[in-house]
């Protein structure tokens, strides 16, 4: 009796493997792994682009790593390491004659880490040595940035002029590229203001995009896409709300505060003439990219023999 019954338990424990066996060698040739490289370009949108989601004239080179699993064919899940810049600039758009223009511009290194999933809109056949393969993706983006902008000392500036300024001491640092987030360049955190919270240099965002594969054989596959990422902040270019009392920033964070808050030919009012961004409307970036990438087969699965 125990040897028949040790005997079924055997005959069963082999016809699973062997099926087993079988589902993940068929697993193994319709799924993939992919390490491979992106390059291209990031931009900005926000109040230093007119509050257009792209210009031109901010494109700036970007270049990282990706890496793509496909368990199936028709979904492939990605991760992307991506470093790039950002820039925008009020002169690209205003009238440079206008003495009420904000005159403000700004540079940033951008880190993009964005973890996706991608719907292939032709199903991804394996078998296949060469093929285009549209498809859309989206998921979850953490990003880095830190906002600077070049100070300029003008012997003219209003700011001279103020009582008690102390923008002339700043002479010596003319041409220096300044980082805007600690200067609390719109009242953070001053008594006055202290509402208005100190942003955070990392933030989320939601990328959503498209693009094309391009099956060169089994192991090469290259890709153009763009995604655009939306994020839950609006002070990427450090422009969001309303302009400050120059004194104040002075007192609370130095001259350089107030010099890089408002850079217009005519000092804004507090109280009157005060808007400096659009705190209704979030910053948004993209990234524009060529992807080339290599795939990896896994090993190929033995069930244990019995003897």
């Amino acid at each position: 009796m125990n040897k028949r019954f040790l005997g079924l338990v055997l005959s069963v424990v082999m016809v699973a493997c062997l099926s087993n066996q079988s589902y993940a060698q068929r697993w193994f040739k319709t799924s993939s792994l992919e390490f491979g490289l992106i390059g291209g370009a990031s931009h900005y949108g926000g109040e230093l682009t007119d509050d257009k989601f792209f210009e031109s004239r901010g494109l700036k080179p970007s270049v990282g790593l990706i890496t793509r699993w496909t368990p199936r064919d028709v979904v492939t899940f990605r991760l992307s390491a991506i470093y790039g810049s950002l820039e925008g600039d009020d002169k690209w758009y205003e009238d440079q004659d206008d003495p009420n223009r904000r005159n403000l511009n700004f540079q940033s290194t951008l880190w993009d880490f964005t973890g996706a999933a991608e719907i292939n809109l032709r199903r991804m056949d394996m078998k296949q040595k060469s093929g285009i393969i549209p498809y859309v993706f989206g998921g979850v983006s953490v990003f880095k940035f830190n906002p600077k902008s070049q100070f300029i000392y003008d012997a003219t500036s209003p700011h001279i002029t103020r009582p008690n300024s102390a923008y002339a001491d700043l002479e010596v640092r003319d041409g220096e590229w300044i980082e805007l987030q600690p200067l609390g360049t719109e009242g953070q955190e001053t008594t006055e203001f202290n509402e208005r919270r100190r942003y955070h240099l990392t933030q989320l965002a939601v990328p959503l995009g498209a693009g094309f594969k391009f099956k060169f054989n089994h192991k090469w596959t290259m890709g153009v896409e763009y995604g655009a990422r939306f994020t839950f902040t609006d002070y990427i270019d450090d422009v969001s709300t309303t302009y400050v009392d120059p004194s104040r920033l002075q007192a609370q964070y130095g001259a350089m505060s107030a010099a890089m808050a408002d850079k217009s030919p005519v000092l804004h009012d507090e109280l009157g003439d005060n808007v400096r961004g659009n705190s209704d409307k979030n910053d948004t970036y993209g990234i524009l990219g060529v992807t080339v990438t290599y795939r990896l087969y896994g090993n190929r699965p033995v069930c244990p023999g019995f003897k």
